[in-house]
């Protein structure tokens, strides 16, 4: 099966800095994923992957992140309309634990950085992420 395109902005400059922070371009770090060329090796590359995902309101890519026992809490034009409602400024990677690309789970605390309605916030996160067949995924959030 062909990987699905995203519905993403295609004026997108995929030689820009890459969102999610990691001083590379978006085609050399996170576009890969979002356009389902290639899959996330790590924990932290799928976080990664999920905010730049957010900055590019590339819906399909985040719901197909989400372990599809999650996906009960939420729907697509959630996560369009959560997206779309950010201004996304900045990813911070605060700690990993496992989540290598041999693991099968790892543990991923963040900060993100956004604007919403004039306000400035930060969403700090410690997140649980799971292998399945070789494929990463989002779980939840997980308490410190």
């Amino acid at each position: 099966m062909p990987p699905k395109t995203p519905h993403i902005n295609r004026n997108t400059d995929s030689n820009a800095p890459c969102p999610c922070g990691s001083q590379q371009s978006l085609q050399a770090c996170c576009l890969d994923f979002i356009e389902g060329t290639r899959l996330p090796p790590t924990a932290e590359s799928l976080m990664r992957s999920r905010y730049t995902a957010h900055s590019l309101v590339a819906v399909d890519y985040l719901w197909d992140t989400w372990s599809p026992e999650q996906r009960l809490r939420s729907s697509k034009s959630d996560i369009r309309a959560w997206a779309e409602s950010c201004d996304w400024l900045g990813l911070q990677i605060r700690n990993t634990h496992a989540g290598a690309e041999y693991d099968d789970s790892g543990i991923v605390e963040f900060v993100a950085i956004f604007r919403q309605q004039g306000q400035l916030h930060q969403h700090h996160e410690t997140s649980l992420f799971r292998k399945h067949l070789g494929k990463w995924f989002y779980v939840d959030h997980v308490e410190p």
